[in-house]
């Protein structure tokens, strides 16, 4: 039972160390984090029978080998204690100190290992079926004492942070390797109170005891480890879905960094380094993005007007392609009118690379999305001539900006407003100079929505609220982390980046299609053979 432990324990410590190597480059925290988990790695491959018998061959005690790096991985763990807490900003020496202290163990273990007759003995059987000697007993309770100490002050560091984390994962992670970290030192404790004992005279049997505290230790271990793992989880698949979403648009990219390599912002990165942090894969997919549309900005010149309409008529010929649309005319899917942009794009390609301009530049399709909605083909959108008649007859340059105006659900019905002469004279308004500064209101942001106000907020008099000294302290509020959300959607910004790619991706797929380039093909045929006249006329 404890070799299968053993293997879990180590494929899980090997995997967390690969998988978070690329956060060396990323702060102090991580690398500390790192060091403590790779030391950690060490130290259990060398104190596994096979390998420590391949270095009985360099040392005299090999056994003792894990004891030292285990050292090393404790000095790791109260870095990253300390660089958590900023207890290094409170303190500037208790990084000099800490290593002097971990210095100093190692001093002393090595001491005990050259002065301890026999050498030092690390199975349950050995220790307690012989006497100890004083100096084993020193050894043992030097050992125990730091990495126990450094266990202990992990156990309450984790759990005092994770009371105060969000739900989920991170909170999660935080109390298993709270309690990892507690059996650990819980398990060095009572280890060397049996050996201080034994080092006394009491006599104390543990054939049947040393498997299941064995067992209980790479229990915790494990614990820890999986702890440490389980809130990268989520960065890992935020890094996996960026580039799923790199793949998905890389064929349209590369067709527009082939025709227009001025538009590439910046030389690619390493692939390593980009894992390092997810902001940075996020932000090669942001100029992904940003390049394809710089590209189809580019084209416009070279795609007619009636391009996408043609392109439309095309494919809902049974005659041209294999699979028509689902309607000429009518609500087509989302792949259908990503196969439409898809061979505007090979067409306006085409068209520059013969270099031949558009009489009338065309435009693409609009996949402006409603909060909430998802995807809206541009015919199932709202048509110019259903909108509001007050824009239709006032100029552009005189109409409020889209992102100035009032939400249609929340506007009052024409019918419903006040009349002109039932409303409150301009005289009887308050002076534009008495109204609450602008940089004073409370941001829209931070505002109680409508449900949530009581009637006390709204309506209650000055002199019937709660007085300010019988209000709760605001140190004793609830954290704001620990709110319950009224709004779990994504920001604005990040639903309109998903959504984005998500288009691109479906009409770079379109692209790959035979469809985009035999329209294209068609198209240019089309306009060779149209009388001058005619195609001016276009």
């Amino acid at each position: 039972m404890n070799g299968v432990l053993t293997g879990v324990l180590l494929t899980l410590l090997w995997g967390t160390v690969l998988v978070r190597f690329p956060t060396l480059w990323r702060d102090a925290q991580q690398r500390a984090i790192w060091a403590t988990l790779c030391t950690l790695a060490v130290a259990k491959t060398t104190a596994t029978p096979a390998v420590n018998a391949l270095l009985r061959d360099v040392v005299s005690q090999p056994q003792v080998i894990p004891h030292l790096i285990g050292v090393a991985t404790a000095f790791f763990l109260l870095r990253f204690i300390s660089l958590v807490t900023a207890y290094y900003s409170a303190r500037p020496r208790a990084a000099r100190y800490q290593v002097l202290l971990a210095v100093g163990v190692w001093l002393i273990l090595l001491t005990l290992i050259v002065i301890t007759p026999g050498g030092i003995k690390t199975k349950g059987i050995e220790l307690m079926g012989t006497p100890t000697a004083a100096s084993a007993a020193a050894y043992w309770v030097t050992l125990n004492g730091y990495l126990g100490a450094v266990l202990a002050i992990a156990s309450v560091l984790f759990w005092r942070v994770s009371r105060s984390a969000p739900a989920g994962l991170l909170r999660n992670g935080l109390r298993a390797i709270t309690v990892g970290t507690l059996i650990m030192a819980t398990y060095a404790a009572l280890k060397t109170t049996l050996i201080v004992l034994h080092a006394c005279g009491v006599t104390i049997g543990v054939e049947s005891i040393e498997p299941a505290a064995n067992g209980l230790r790479a229990a915790g271990t494990i614990l820890a480890v999986v702890g440490a793992a389980v809130p990268a989880t989520g960065k890992i698949r935020s890094v996996l879905r960026a580039y799923r979403a790199l793949w998905a648009l890389r064929p349209l990219w590369r067709a527009m960094r082939r025709t227009f390599p001025e538009i590439i912002l910046f030389s690619r990165r390493r692939a390593l380094v980009e894992l390092a942090a997810v902001d940075d894969v996020n932000l090669r997919l942001y100029r992904r993005v940003i390049e394809i549309r710089d590209g189809m900005l580019a084209l416009r010149d070279y795609l007619p007007a009636d391009a996408l309409d043609n392109a439309r008529t095309f494919l809902s010929t049974p005659a041209t392609t294999s699979r028509p649309l689902s309607s000429s005319n009518g609500a087509s899917s989302a792949a259908d009118v990503a196969l439409v942009e898809a061979c505007g794009i090979a067409l306006a390609l085409e068209r520059h690379r013969a270099g031949i301009p558009a009489p009338t530049s065309g435009r693409w399709s609009d996949t402006s999305r409603s909060a909430g909605r998802g995807f809206q083909p541009p015919n199932k959108r709202t048509s110019t001539d259903k909108r509001s008649s007050t824009d239709a007859g006032t100029p552009a340059h005189e109409r409020v900006p889209a992102d100035r105006r009032t939400s249609t659900h929340e506007r009052a019905p024409t019918d419903k407003r006040a009349p002109a002469h039932e409303r409150a004279p301009t005289h009887d308004r308050i002076p534009a100079d008495e109204r609450t500064s602008t940089h004073l209101r409370i941001p829209a942001d931070r505002r109680a929505s409508t449900h949530e106000r009581t009637l006390t907020d709204k309506e209650a008099p000055t002199h019937e609220r709660t007085p300010t000294h019988e209000r709760t302290p605001t140190h004793e509020r609830t954290p704001t982390h620990e709110r319950t959300p009224t709004d779990k959607r994504a920001p604005a910004d990040e639903r309109a980046l998903t959504d984005e790619v998500a288009w691109l991706s479906a009409v770079s797929a379109a692209f790959r299609r035979r469809e985009p380039r035999r329209f294209a093909r068609h198209a240019t045929r089309r306009d060779a053979s149209s009388p001058p006249d005619q195609h001016a006329d276009q």
